[in-house]
């Protein structure tokens, strides 16, 4: 893989204010997708927070729903983690004889809840307590005490193992339905007996999606639509800008064991990465912003966009990095319309690596300041990009500049970020013929057939 080396730098002054004609271009407001998880405990499916409780500010529903295929599936809740989390049983000492909870439900025809408390003794199952509730309970809170069936004399268990599912058999739920738990806990002849971890639900961390207000992040998708988190975020607010407050930070997380890349596009939902998402009102020729890359191996980031009227695709644009740069870097991206005609809408996409040849898991994107513009010089500068094995020839150049490259296509501005020159390339050596360019500096942009791409000075005497 060519490294890309950063060699010159030359400044355009601005005057002109910085147009927010991307939504929230600038990455400095965030909102955030609240998901409330009971802290101690494992959940799954919508095992909520309510504040419909019997004691406190709160107690926790395990509901039956509607899935996005159409099943009804339920939620469970435990005090162990399934996945090798961090979670494994309370720490239990009590002399208990029952298994006390209060307990509000309005359960499907067919369907029933199920709570199990299993306590151990050295790591052995010593004895327990299980339940099985049908029906409702018309909507109020009912008292529940469970018997403690013990399998050894001793009944001394130093953990306790505890289990709630909204249905107790295996397979969907008959319909919606929903058991509401509090003050969970072990009585020995109605007195109190050790206090297991948060055993009135009282305590809870939000754990829910953070995401750039007017766009969407992978994260968000898989909140919404499956209800649940990636294992590591794939979109993080970042307050290392390179102007502002925040900048955005898309980075590749580990799914099923291997990397894929992380994502963020504008919008409102998932139809809007390829479709209209905002609105424009001018024919702009570049998209331009600025770029950190942590490349882990392998990767190429990605920026693309589409311009539409009436629905309809008009023009695109698409960018790709791969050379790790420490430091804020200027990109631009010219916009390539079909037809000379006004968009009414864009939709702008953001990848940390490309779809299907992701390679690590410790690539890491981030972004800040995109905008629309009619001109390069609305920008605060421009960096000339070249590859330790590209060499163009004769520069400064009378007529002809000479280079090798696979294939391809090039394109040349003026000072003024004006497009001058454009065409397709060859396999091989190439010889462009600039006669008709007037004397001057010009830069010309490179992007071959594998999509790496170079930026050169060059100057026409």
């Amino acid at each position: 893989m060519n490294r890309i080396i950063p060699t010159l730098t030359f400044i355009i002054v601005v005057l002109s204010s910085y147009s927010q004609n991307v939504p929230n271009g600038g990455f400095d407001s965030w909102q955030t997708e609240d998901f409330f998880v009971a802290e101690d405990w494992v959940s799954y499916g919508q095992t909520l927070r309510t504040e419909d409780a019997k004691i406190g500010n709160y107690a926790i529903t395990l509901n039956n729903y509607k899935n996005s295929e159409g099943d009804f599936v339920s939620s469970s809740l435990y005090n162990v983690d399934w996945q090798g989390g961090g979670v494994d049983k309370f720490p239990y000492d009590g002399n208990p004889l029952s298994m006390v909870f209060y307990a509000k439900y309005d359960l499907a025809p067919g369907d029933s809840a199920e709570l199990t408390s299993g306590f151990y003794e050295k790591g052995n199952w010593i004895g327990d307590a299980t339940i099985k509730i049908t029906g409702n309970s018309g909507n109020q809170y009912i008292t529940y005490s469970v018997p403690i069936q013990w399998y050894t004399i001793s009944k001394t268990p130093d953990s306790v193992y505890i289990g709630m599912t909204s249905i107790s058999h295996g397979g969907n739920a008959e319909g919606t339905g929903y058991i509401s738990i509090d003050d969970f806990r072990f009585e020995n002849i109605g007195h109190r007996t050790v206090e297991i971890n948060n055993y009135d639900f009282e305590n809870w961390v939000n754990e829910g999606v953070v995401y750039p207000d007017g766009w969407v992040s992978l994260d968000l998708l898989a909140f919404n639509f499956w209800g649940g988190f990636l294992k590591n975020p794939s979109v993080v607010q970042t307050d290392q800008p390179f102007r502002g407050a925040n900048s955005l930070t898309i980075q590749n997380f580990e799914s099923w064991g291997a990397p894929d890349r992380g994502l963020c596009f504008t919008g409102t939902d998932d139809e809007d990465a390829w479709g209209p998402a905002f609105k424009v009102d001018k024919k702009y020729k570049y998209l331009q912003g600025y770029y950190k890359y942590t490349n882990g191996g392998g990767d190429s980031a990605e920026v693309s966009l589409n311009m539409f009227v009436n629905g309809n695709y008009l023009g695109d644009g698409r960018i790709r990095f791969g050379a790790t740069t420490e430091e804020w870097k200027f990109f631009s991206i010219p916009v390539n319309y079909y037809l000379d005609v006004t968009p009414d809408s864009a939709t702008i996409r953001l990848f940390s690596a490309i779809d299907g040849s992701t390679k690590s898991i410790n690539t890491v994107f981030q972004i800040d300041e995109l905008e629309f513009v009619d001109e390069l010089s609305n920008t605060v500068g421009i960096t000339e990009t070249v590859s330790d094995d590209f060499i163009l020839s004769p520069n400064p150049f009378s007529n002809i500049v000479t280079f090798k490259c696979e294939g391809g296509v090039y394109s040349i501005f003026n000072t003024q970020g004006q497009l001058v020159k454009n065409g397709s390339l060859n396999n091989g050596e190439n010889s462009l013929q600039l006669s008709s360019l007037n004397s001057g500096l010009y830069y010309i942009k490179i992007k071959d057939y594998n999509d790496r791409q170079w930026q050169k000075k060059i100057i026409k005497q």
